[in-house]
């Protein structure tokens, strides 16, 4: 379903003034309803992060040296001095 732009302003200034009169503002109940949209799909939020990061690890351990390509490196002996 497609709404157009005029139906959409006249909910929307319908709803604006339906909170004004109880106190409300606005954007305080625009942001609201993000939150409990947001809470009410967490579980498929996750699951789509543990997807993207689990693609990140895969890439990760692609680009990692073998050992046999690693370059070691010894450390370099300090001196020391006595006071």
């Amino acid at each position: 379903m497609t709404i157009s732009q005029k139906e959409l302003k006249k909910s929307k200034d319908l709803v604006e003034k339906l909170l004004k009169v109880n106190g409300n503002k606005y954007n305080d109940w625009l942001h609201q309803q993000h939150q409990e949209f947001i809470e009410e799909n967490q579980d498929l939020i996750l699951q789509a992060l543990s997807a993207f990061t689990g693609q990140e690890e895969e890439e990760e351990e692609k680009s990692e040296p073998k050992v046999a390509e690693q370059v070691s490196v010894r450390p370099q002996s300090i001196p020391v001095t006595q006071n």
